[in-house]
């Protein structure tokens, strides 16, 4: 199994980050890894998409979970490996802490590790880009 997880806190309007997330044709504006991202219906959980992403194949995926302000959840199957995608906001003393987490399972080790920190390379970047829009 892989994981990953990285967090930033700063001043910003937890409304507006929730706009980027839940307006899945603006994904690539805070995520340069995704060039456009399509779903099958609303953004709430059970719905499907496809990531289109900037290097590799598009990526379907689900929302598995979706709760209005504090954060969605996405789950995609590649080969044997479930890729689980989670995305939190909260509240604290004045700022937000966004928190990215990227859990991958069922495939080879070496596998999940290179997938993984392929996917992970950006977060950080993805982070500061949300906390400053």
């Amino acid at each position: 199994m892989f994981y990953y997880e990285e967090s930033a806190t700063g001043q910003a309007d937890i409304n507006r980050i929730w706009d980027l997330y839940s307006d899945v044709s603006k994904w690539s504006t805070w995520d340069s890894g995704v060039r456009s991202v399509r779903l099958s219906g609303p953004f709430s959980a059970g719905t499907h998409g496809v990531m289109e992403m900037s290097h590799g194949p598009d990526l379907p995926f689900i929302l598995v979970e979706c709760s209005q302000m504090k954060g969605f959840t996405t789950k995609s199957e590649m080969g044997p490996m479930t890729i689980t995608f989670e995305h939190a906001l909260e509240e604290d003393a004045g700022n937000v802490i966004i928190t990215h987490a990227v859990t991958i399972d069922g495939g080879e080790e070496s596998q999940m590790d290179n997938i993984g920190k392929g996917i992970t390379a950006g977060l950080a970047g993805c982070l500061k880009k949300l906390l400053s829009m």
